[in-house]
């Protein structure tokens, strides 16, 4: 009896096992299906039908057609399988695909292979797989074997990204994971990306790359905002702009990249590259930037708060101009500034300053003669018999107009009505009542031409003659004039002087125990004098000579001055501290002096 027990009890424990081994198996097997599963077959097939619905609501995903149709699903989600040249609609959008789940009660789908999102003329989408949400009427579109990337299509470009996200309803699509627009004018690369197809506005931030096709510019920055329709690129962050012969640097702004403007709005700089790769460099608040024309416009602020001043600079030349607007024509190489301009020439050991209302300058090519000392008039051009060797180079030239005046540490000089600067013969040329100075001496006549070697006035010529004054003590200056004179000076001091035709002078001679005894009043037709470290070395004034020498205890007023003597410090342009101490010039932002503004005027009413 218990034998048979036992044997009852062990087939029943076996039975038990069996059942559920075989349950654990289907458990298994069950498993194994739900993860290979991807697209179960049908239970029970279905035939399409239409309903009778208002099938153009924009609220309701609507499937159009199949070659197949199975239902599959829960007794509470409905989920219908359709196959073959599938077709759904949700208003105006159309969605086609090989295959997909269609969730009529959750108002989804999920399409698979040849997917394509159809808005009229307007908008295509292509993708591999699309995951559609029509509540939300938000689309999710991947890549895959049968559309190798998901791409956007308008009448105005292409967007390509392995993940689209597409909102419907406000008709925008972005990625996050790396994608490009085209356009019938650039190639936009970024991270991440939006677009709209409606105002075909885009947005691109993260390694943002555009690539101008008609002329291989190259824009990189961290955020870009473009319009596909107008091809303008708004510029917000910190951007580079790589061309064949240009660069530029800055931070905001508008490039139209149909026309090739930039207008660039905050503190910029464009650097231009000529053939020989010498750059001529432009930085702003804010600068216009025509590329087609090659001509810029430059401004700086004239807000106290954020005060900046434009500048242009040729590094090859070491000219930098300054001021507040400004032009640049990098094809002929012109340049133009106002509102308080200034033209800094670093090339000498000391630097050399014009400055005026307005200053124009460019690079002229003309012939270079050789012969040493020639000396040209700004617009004048030797003819080619006059020189001794001809070499065609190119020079720099400028013009300051009106008002103008010039500084460095050896000369100063004002003129009511221009100054032009040669580079050919290193020599500034003063227009209307010009004035120069130079250590204790003074220069001034209709025309004053000075010419400069390694930033010091060596040479002062007045083709049309004037006057030459120095003072000495208390209210005696030596004064000299004639019809043309020539100086030559060495370390501020006067070398060499030659005045021909009418000349006339008032000298104090230095006697051997260096005081000043007698005043010398000449006259004759033509004067040499050479001086020694301060001290006259020879005299010669010939060939009729008359004058006087009078102690000085026996001069009168009249006997002091030449006729139109002036002495005109009161207007010299100074160097003073600033508020941290160092030197600097007194109108090193344009402001001068009262005594200047009114010679200035006046002479500006007697000229007209």
């Amino acid at each position: 009896m218990v034998v048979w027990l036992l044997a009852v009890a062990l087939l029943v424990a076996g039975a038990d096992l069996a059942v559920r081994a075989q349950q654990q198996k289907q458990r298994r097997s069950v498993a194994k299906r739900e993860q290979e599963y991807t697209r179960p077959k049908p239970t029970a097939p279905a035939k399409p039908t239409i309903p009778s619905a208002n099938r153009y609501r924009p609220d309701k995903v609507f499937l159009e057609q199949a070659d197949s149709l199975y239902r599959h699903g829960s007794d509470t989600v409905e989920r219908q399988i359709v196959k073959g040249d599938v077709r759904f609609r949700q208003g105006a959008m159309w969605m086609f695909c090989d295959s997909a789940y269609y969730y009529p009660e959750r108002n989804s789908m999920d399409a698979f292979g040849h997917v394509r999102m159809v808005q009229g003329d307007t908008l295509t989408v292509l993708a591999d797989k699309l995951y559609y949400d029509g509540s939300r009427r938000f689309a999710r579109l991947f890549r895959g074997p049968s559309c190798q990337k998901v791409t956007l299509r308008d009448s105005r470009g292409e967007l390509e990204t392995d993940t689209l996200y597409y909102d419907v309803a406000t008709e925008v699509g972005n990625y996050n994971t790396g994608g490009l627009l085209r356009d019938d004018v650039n190639t936009l690369s970024s991270i991440y990306g939006e677009y709209s197809p409606r105002t075909h506005d885009a947005f691109f931030e993260y390694d943002v790359a555009l690539v101008n096709r008609k002329d291989d510019y190259r824009l990189y920055s961290e955020r870009l905002r473009y319009n596909t329709d107008t091809h303008i690129a708004r510029i917000e962050t910190p951007t580079r702009i790589f061309g064949r012969n240009d660069s530029i640097v800055t931070s905001s702004g508008w490039y139209n990249t149909a026309n090739d403007s930039l207008e660039l709005t905050s503190r910029s700089t464009v650097f231009h590259r000529d053939s020989l790769g010498r750059v001529t460099t432009l930085t702003g608040d804010s600068i216009v930037y025509d590329r087609r024309t090659r001509v810029s416009r430059v401004f700086g602020f004239s807000d106290p708060a954020r005060r900046g001043l434009m500048e242009i600079n040729d590094t090859a030349r070491k000219v930098i101009i300054t001021g507040y607007e400004g032009y640049y024509n990098d094809s002929t190489r012109e340049a133009f500034a106002t509102v308080y301009p200034l033209l800094t020439e670093y090339s000498r050991p000391e630097p050399f300053f014009l400055r005026a209302d307005t200053i124009y300058s460019r690079i002229l090519t003309l012939p270079d003669t050789i012969r040493p000392g020639r000396v040209m008039l700004p617009d004048s051009i030797p003819a080619e018999e006059e020189l001794d060797s001809v070499v065609i180079r190119e020079w720099h030239y400028a013009k300051a107009y009106p008002r103008a005046r010039f500084f460095n540490t050896e000369a100063q000089g004002v003129a009511v009505d221009s100054m032009v600067y040669m580079e050919r013969d290193s020599m500034v040329w003063l227009y209307g009542r010009p004035v120069v100075w130079s250590g204790e001496r003074q220069v001034n006549g209709p025309l004053i031409a000075v010419h400069l070697n390694d930033s010091t006035a060596d040479r002062a010529d007045l083709p049309e003659g004037g006057m030459m004054a120095e003072h000495i003590e208390e209210d005696f200056f030596n004064q000299l004039t004639g019809k043309k004179m020539q100086a030559w000076l060495a370390d501020r001091a006067l070398r060499r002087l030659e005045v021909s035709r009418n000349v006339e002078t008032v000298f104090l001679p230095q006697e051997e125990d260096s005081t000043f005894n007698r005043l010398v009043n000449a006259q004759g037709d033509s004067l040499i004098i050479t001086m020694d470290e301060g001290e006259i070395e020879r005299i010669k004034l010939w060939p009729q000579v008359s004058g006087t020498v009078t102690p000085l205890f026996l001069v009168k007023n009249d006997q002091k001055f030449l006729r139109n003597f002036q002495w005109l410090e009161a207007i010299r342009p100074r160097r003073e501290e600033d508020e941290e101490g160092k030197l600097k010039w007194g109108d090193d932002f344009g402001e001068i002096s009262d005594e200047l503004e009114e010679y200035f005027m006046e002479n500006s009413v007697n000229d007209q």
